[in-house]
């Protein structure tokens, strides 16, 4: 249950249209009850052989005609209190209809149409308020879960793939709007059960007794099967999400599937996957099957049951007893109708059971986000800290992604402002990880990382964030124009900052080239761009955010030489306005840095300036001599 009202929750804003909504369904079944009348008046009293009808008409005379009290009195002896006809409703529509019985008939007719016509209105205006509700709160849900997304770590997400995050988005956020939906059904359906069970006992306790005592066999249906449903409902949602996870991986990779000719293989591993689905959906769909049946069944017995009774009512109290105030046929129809409404509620309710297992297996998975503890976040009492040039410093940093598997080992490094450093080293030795922890993708398991003496645990995520500039080694590049990609870190960028940030990354020359030159349009994932490209816009749009640290992770290894060396004269125009930190294998790139960090293992091994790491003849030496064939004798500083 608390699952249910956290569910129901997120349609609390719309408190005034969903008791408006209430207020129509009221109305809606008023007008459903008073439906079934109009025919018991024509068969009971306006075809009814014998005075009746002129009793009736007489009574309305008397009533137009006398004093309220006289004419009640005289409307007793008239027509006796216990038969049918002077059941208030009856009395009212015969109040209302003229004396001639074929103006009756028309009379009820219009009053029939009348009535439908009502209920139908009214039933389109519920429907629509209805499904209006159930989007603003699938609207609330899609919302919050993206939030939250965006606010769970890199960690997260790399441990999680995106087909998974897409489809509880997609999809499962449909559950709340469907919770709501069978939150309605409950109230409505118990409301409108409740009152149409009054209404037959006092018509008749035996026929209704008789119809309720179907509902334990309902209630034990629904419990036997409740279980079985939810289980196959989220089997049903797990596997349609590895089926979008899959496609969504298919298509991701698609270069690489085409190169290596895997296409059959990934046919088969996509084939496989979806007749799982179907077979598990299939599973579902047996069950529910299973489960409408058993409940057609109860129904069909209570009904047969209950039709029979009915009918044997009538032929005692008419035929053979010939009772005044026994079951008539009209009263019997009428009964019979009530009977419907009240089997369609213990209906509706069953099927709340099939439709609320479904639902919940929807909303469960989103709240299996929404509960999780984003790792990375703003610490109570977090500080702000304006964007400025600051000292970045790492004092005895460590980081593990599995425990006891350690990848950072007490990292101490400190970049004064202004400064150009790099981090070198074979692949695997934590170079890009150590870059993560810079932005607070991840933080240090050990030790920290600071800015200005600051701890960045404790300063806002916001705030440290605007203080770096991250250009990845895998150019993230955006389905819009090249200017807004430049953009995207700086929205209020003017066309000639956009401009100036493309010439100094080099992009500009290209740029210019192409058919609308900054409104062209880059397709998905920069599909229509090479790999120099696309780094040379990602580094125009870290320029132009001006932060104060510009971090690049092998900023030059999509480039040609030339290009190389345009990026290269700009990061040194850089030194002193910016605390540039990269991580290169091309050592020609950080030659000129004021520090170069040679890291193994997770550790800092060598520390110094490109001169100063070849004298050592060390790891770094080994490195450059492959790199700029340098001889193994001994070689001066200076």
């Amino acid at each position: 249950m608390h699952l249910y009202r956290r569910a129901i929750s997120y349609f609390r804003d719309d408190v005034g249209s969903i008791v408006l909504l209430f207020i129509l369904i009221g109305v809606w079944t008023a007008l459903s009850l008073l439906q079934l009348w109009p025919l018991a008046v024509l068969i009971d009293t306006v075809l009814k052989p014998g005075p009746a009808a002129e009793i009736q008409s007489v009574s309305r005379i008397v009533h137009q005609s006398l004093p309220p009290e006289v004419a009640t009195h005289i409307d007793s002896l008239l027509i006796p209190a216990t038969t049918p006809e002077t059941r208030s409703i009856p009395r009212l529509i015969l109040y209302l209809l003229p004396t001639d019985r074929v103006e009756q008939i028309v009379g009820l007719a219009i009053i029939t149409l009348a009535l439908t016509l009502g209920k139908e209105v009214i039933q389109m205006i519920r429907t629509l308020l209805a499904i209006r509700i159930g989007y603003n709160g699938l609207i609330r849900a899609r919302v919050e879960l993206f939030r939250k997304l965006q606010q769970l770590s890199i960690g997260y997400h790399r441990s999680q793939s995106q087909g998974d995050a897409i489809y509880r988005v997609a999809y499962d956020a449909y559950g709340f709007q469907q919770v709501f939906n069978v939150f309605v059904i409950i109230v409505v359906n118990g409301l409108t059960l409740l009152v149409m069970a009054v209404i037959m006992l006092c018509t008749d306790w035996k026929l209704t007794l008789c119809a309720l005592a179907i509902a334990p066999l309902l209630l034990l249906t629904i419990k036997i099967w409740g279980k079985i449903l939810a289980d196959r409902s989220m089997a049903t949602k797990q596997i349609d999400s590895a089926m979008t996870t899959s496609l969504q991986r298919s298509m991701a990779a698609i270069g690489l599937v085409q190169a290596f000719g895997r296409e059959g293989d990934e046919f088969e591993r996509f084939h496989h996957t979806v007749r799982t689905s179907v077979k598990t959906w299939l599973r579902l769909h047996w069950q529910e099957v299973l489960y409408w049946l058993a409940i057609g069944s109860i129904f069909a017995v209570g009904g047969a049951v209950m039709f029979g009774y009915g009918g044997w009512l009538v032929y005692r109290d008419q035929f053979v007893l010939h009772k005044t105030n026994g079951m008539t046929i009209g009263a019997l129809y009428v009964f019979i109708g009530y009977l419907g409404m009240l089997f369609d509620p213990l209906r509706q309710l069953s099927s709340s059971g099939s439709s609320a297992a479904g639902a919940m297996a929807g909303v469960k998975r989103v709240f299996e986000v929404l509960d999780r503890d984003a790792t990375i976040k703003d610490s109570p009492g977090a500080s702000s800290l304006p964007r400025q040039p600051r000292t970045l410093q790492f004092d005895h940093a460590g980081f593990e992604y599995r425990p006891g598997e350690p990848v950072l080992i007490d990292v101490n490094v400190t970049i004064a402002p202004g400064q150009m450093v790099a981090f070198v080293g074979s692949s695997g030795v934590g170079k890009t990880t150590l870059l993560n922890l810079l932005p607070r993708f991840y933080d240090p398991t050990t030790g920290a990382m600071k800015l200005d003496g600051h701890d960045a645990r404790t300063i806002k995520i916001a705030d440290l964030r605007k203080h770096v500039a991250l250009v990845l080694q895998e150019s993230v590049i955006l389905p819009t124009s090249v200017a807004e990609n430049i953009a995207y870190g700086r929205p209020d960028a003017t066309d000639s900052q956009i401009r100036q940030a493309a010439e100094f990354a080099g992009a500009a020359v290209f740029i210019e080239k192409l058919p609308q030159k900054y409104e062209s349009q880059i397709s998905e994932s920069g599909g229509n761009l090479s790999g120099g490209q696309r780094q040379r816009i990602a580094i125009a749009r870290a320029l132009l955010t001006e932060a104060p640290i510009l971090v690049l992770d092998e900023p030059t290894s999509a480039l040609d030489p030339q290009h190389e060396q345009m990026i290269t004269e700009t990061l040194r125009s850089l030194k002193k306005q910016r605390t540039i930190v990269l991580v290169s294998h091309r050592l020609s790139t950080v030659a000129d840095c004021d520090q170069i960090f040679v890291m193994d293992e997770g550790r800092i091994v060598e520390q110094g300036t490109h001169e100063g790491l070849i004298a050592q003849r060390g790891l770094y030496f080994q490195m450059a001599k492959h790199q700029m064939k340098l001889e193994d004798e001994p070689i001066s500083a200076a």
